[in-house]
């Protein structure tokens, strides 16, 4: 998982490039901690760059000193193949002319296209293979040709923006649409970026500073679809159908990544949180022995910060039950999940969430989580309730089981890691975990709250749309890469 930006600008924006992209990307700073990069287009010609390995502020430490350009493409990013270091930085520019591009996603059958294709790259990622792809049949075949070529071959999740160093950007989603790409348009920019975050102030930005008021829109890329901006701005757009191809949006998006105010299908990923909570709230009602009340099984409700305070909130509602905000997040700590591994989700872990001990000694307390994937964090906190003192210990997880690897941008690969994998009840999950109980959010109830059937749900039932032949080669690839790393 990666946020990705594009931006083409009108002349009066030039001056202030560095400065847009520096604040665009820091909206997207959650989808991805472990590095950010922006490659500009200044008037003159020639690609600048800056990028680096961090928080968008440390990794781009050199980004005042850019020049003024007419267009930039931005990433922030967040591995889940690929070595490390900045050479693993997006934006990549290859080619001659040259292209600038970044990506969201994953691809899982790199390996098979670049022996089939003898494509050369300097780089183990899978958006290096995409892009000597698509600049060969592009240049052989034109755009669209190219484009419909790579989405017959590509097996994967991939939201891309491009740079050319002629002043040509476009942008493309992949036919499943399994990651997320919005536009922003009005008469003084077009942006591009993975979440609506990154793009909503963009309209007051333009008013703050001056500009003339002009219509503007915000909308998003549907899957299959191409968006391009020539060198002299003029606008063209259009989509590729795929036969057997159908739209399959990740429903983590949704659950986890997005920032709160992020909008999909019109609505907030805070109202979809929401709207889970509720869902969630009734099935444990339902759950709950008849004619129990809840206010004897349950003292409190409180979230495991921060993505499911919206959760929390909407289960203690329906429960009638108080909420409380005993687990403390330290802002300064990394989002735990997106960690490059275990051992440093597992220690991260431990200066991200303190207790405030003393508000739960003798209480029956309902932990509510967006999720429970590994269970690290889980195990954690029933170990420190029980260190205060609390007398019972239950879990809510607004998210259905999650029983399967991704390999569709998402960390977790490797059915082995998983708590929930092979069937394993919701019994069986609390006594591993060591709580009383554990309540799921089921898969129609999330199809309900998120009021989609066009979801992505591989992680939850397996039904993923790709190979198990190239899921196969994507683990193996992995399991490599970690025995690697581990001895370096």
């Amino acid at each position: 998982m990666c946020g990705v930006l594009g931006v083409v600008l009108c002349d009066e924006l030039h001056e202030r490039s560095s400065e847009l992209a520096m604040s665009m990307l820091q909206r997207l700073q959650h989808r991805g901690q472990d590095a950010a990069g922006v490659t500009v287009l200044p008037k003159t010609g020639g690609f600048s760059w800056s990028k680096g390995l961090g928080h968008v502020a440390e990794a781009l430490k050199t980004w005042g000193d850019l020049p003024p350009a007419k267009a930039f493409v931005g990433h922030t990013r967040y591995a889940t193949t690929g070595k490390g270091g900045v050479a693993m930085v997006q934006p990549f520019v290859s080619g001659t002319p040259r292209l600038a591009m970044a990506h969201n996603g994953n691809i899982v059958n790199t390996l098979e296209l670049k022996e089939k294709y003898e494509i050369v790259t300097d780089s183990d990622s899978d958006l290096a293979v995409l892009q000597q792809y698509f600049m060969h049949f592009e240049e052989k075949l034109g755009f669209e040709q190219a484009l419909e070529n790579l989405f017959k071959s590509f097996i994967g999740a991939y939201a891309v923006v491009g740079l050319t160093e002629a002043g040509e950007m476009f942008a493309f989603r992949d036919p499943h649409g399994i990651r997320p790409l919005f536009m922003y348009r009005s008469q003084h920019m077009t942006a591009f970026a993975s979440e609506t975050s990154a793009l909503q102030f963009l309209k007051e930005y333009e008013r703050e500073i001056g500009l003339p008021e002009s219509e503007s829109g915000l909308v998003e890329i549907d899957a299959g679809a191409w968006v391009k901006i020539s060198k002299d701005g003029d606008f063209s757009q259009g989509q590729i159908k795929v036969p057997g191809f159908k739209k399959t949006f990740c429903m983590f998006e949704m659950v986890y990544f997005s920032s709160p105010q992020s909008e999909y299908q019109g609505h907030s990923a805070y109202r979809y949180r929401f709207t889970m909570g509720q869902v969630l709230g009734r099935k444990i009602l339902h759950e709950l022995p008849a004619n129990q009340d809840p206010r004897d099984v349950f003292d409190y409700v409180v979230p495991v910060p921060d993505t499911s305070r919206s959760a929390a909130i909407a289960v203690a509602e329906t429960l009638g039950v108080p909420y409380r905000e005993y687990l403390v997040k330290n802002p300064y700590a990394a989002r735990t999940f997106i960690l490059a591994n275990q051992k440093s989700r597992i220690k991260a872990l431990e200066s991200k969430l303190s207790l405030i001990g003393p508000e739960v000694k003798g209480q029956k307390i309902l932990l509510v989580d967006d999720s429970v994937v590994r269970g690290n964090t889980s195990r954690l906190m029933a170990k420190r309730l029980k260190e205060a003192g609390a007398l019972e210990i239950s879990m809510a997880s607004a998210c259905p089981p999650i029983r399967h690897g991704c390999f569709y941008g998402i960390d977790f690969p490797d059915e082995d890691e998983l708590i929930a994998a092979k069937g394993i009840s919701a019994e069986v999950v609390a006594e591993k975990i060591g709580l009383k109980s554990v309540y799921y959010l089921d898969i129609p109830g999330l199809k309900r709250a998120l009021d989609s059937e066009e979801l992505c749900t591989g992680c939850l039932d397996g039904h993923a749309e790709s190979t198990k032949e190239a899921f196969a080669q994507f683990l193996d690839r992995r399991r490599e890469q970690r025995i690697a790393d581990a001895q370096t």
